[in-house]
């Protein structure tokens, strides 16, 4: 058997802390179970990373598919104060809702029913993709308070916002239907995509469903949900 090469060996130690950061937390991690995890000793985890803190970094770093922006020089240093969180903020900040922003800058879309259905499926994607590290920062933000500001300050407020204004923009055109309130609509349409297509892996139901069947399941029950039978456009047409 071929012995792992030293990239390869960060990507191994970076999946099992990943794991054990998103079930157990930053304080209940304990690096000896990521060395553990991924297959070495204890003392030998610290030949690639410095510190439980550059361990956390790698997390990132891995998850967001910099791993090959790295130097060749190992360990991993522990990175600077607010290193991290910048990066998860960055991450954040680039994150690609391009339909859904397009939709924000369009007033009168060609097809409001297939407008409506890419903004989900790029949701749906977008956290299917992203879901074993947006379990790390949801779990760890309850004790580092930088991660809770990003996390629930800043990155989920925004796209519930962005979703809130598209929704009643195209109910105002009524090109979709009217909820009694636009705000808890679109909380239905995230957390459904978000369950679905990210909390369900975390339990017994991970191996229920076909991934893809359940991707188009919840993009059409949405679509179903807020498009009307007939809308004003397609009587136009």
């Amino acid at each position: 058997m071929s012995r792992l090469t030293p990239r390869e060996r960060l990507t191994t130690i970076a999946s099992a802390a990943t794991e054990d950061f998103r079930r157990l937390g930053y304080r209940g991690t304990r690096t000896a179970d990521v060395a553990a995890r991924a297959g070495i000793s204890a003392g030998s985890l610290f030949n690639y990373v410095e510190s439980k803190e550059a361990l956390f970094h790698l997390v990132f770093i891995n998850g967001l598919g910099l791993l090959s922006e790295l130097p060749p020089v190992l360990p991993l240093r522990t990175p600077e104060p607010g290193e991290t969180y910048a990066l998860v903020a960055r991450a954040f900040a680039e994150a690609p809702r391009s339909r859904l922003q397009s939709a924000l800058a369009t007033s009168e879309p060609a097809d409001a029913s297939q407008e409506l259905r890419e903004i989900v499926e790029e949701l749906y994607r977008l956290v299917e993709r992203n879901w074993p590290l947006l379990a790390v920062i949801e779990r760890c933000a309850a004790e580092l308070s930088e991660l809770d500001a990003i996390w629930f300050g800043e990155a989920r407020p925004a796209v519930f916002d962005e979703l809130t204004e598209y929704l009643e923009r195209r109910t105002a055109s009524g090109l979709l239907r009217a909820m009694p309130d636009g705000r808890v609509a679109a909380r239905v349409v995230i957390e459904s995509v978000a369950w679905f297509a990210w909390h369900r892996r975390e339990g017994r139901d991970a191996s229920l469903y076909d991934d893809e069947a359940v991707r188009r399941t919840v993009v059409e029950f949405i679509c179903a949900a807020l498009v009307p039978e007939s809308s004003p456009m397609e009587d136009e047409s």
